[in-house]
């Protein structure tokens, strides 16, 4: 075989090797894997599959910002938005799951991933009894301490992390449905 025929052939496997290895790599960054998945489901009850949400994330506007966005469907319909949300508490990053139902447009899960505040202080705001006042709120109420939540005592810092994070959530859902009525009218 001719060298011009061997480099070619060559040159023809490479090309096929690096779109097999590219497709594979961009197949496996968008699968979810089991932690996260369970993580996920236990902030949106119900969901049968969750796939990240393909558009370009919001810049950051500040020290809170939203690290992945996640699709939940029920029964094959779109039901959902679930945001992954870094916001600074007072010792560190806070991670934040929150959960927004696109049926109701109210939060119906939040869940605290990572934290390292105070233990018996800041951590409290993993406790259902801080949590629990976010369900059911509307993307247009104003997660503001002191107005309609309620900050853990003597942890205003890591209270108000959260709060920010659900704001940061009602703030992009909004955003996004005023763009969808602009491009349908």
């Amino acid at each position: 075989m001719s060298y011009k025929k061997m480099s070619f052939i060559s040159s023809i496997f490479l090309v096929i090797f690096l779109c097999v290895g590219v497709l594979w790599a961009e197949s496996i960054s968008n699968q979810i894997d089991d932690v996260m998945m369970n993580q996920l489901k236990s902030v949106f009850a119900g969901a049968d599959s969750i796939k990240r949400y393909a558009i370009e994330l919001p810049e950051s506007d500040g020290d809170v910002f939203i690290q992945e966005i996640f699709q939940v469907f029920i029964e094959g319909e779109e039901n959902g938005y679930i945001f992954k949300i870094l916001s600074p508490g007072y010792r560190g990053d806070i991670v934040v799951l929150v959960a927004f139902s696109s049926k109701t447009n109210q939060i119906v899960g939040i869940q605290i991933l990572e934290q390292s505040e105070t233990p018996s202080l800041g951590d409290l705001i993993t406790k259902p009894e801080f949590l629990i006042q976010f369900l059911k709120k509307s993307m247009n109420d104003q997660f503001e301490l002191g107005g309609d939540i309620e900050a853990v005592s003597g942890a205003t810092i890591s209270s108000n992390a959260v709060a920010k994070a659900c704001q940061k959530a009602a703030h992009f859902l909004l955003t996004i449905q005023a763009e969808t009525e602009t491009d349908n009218n």
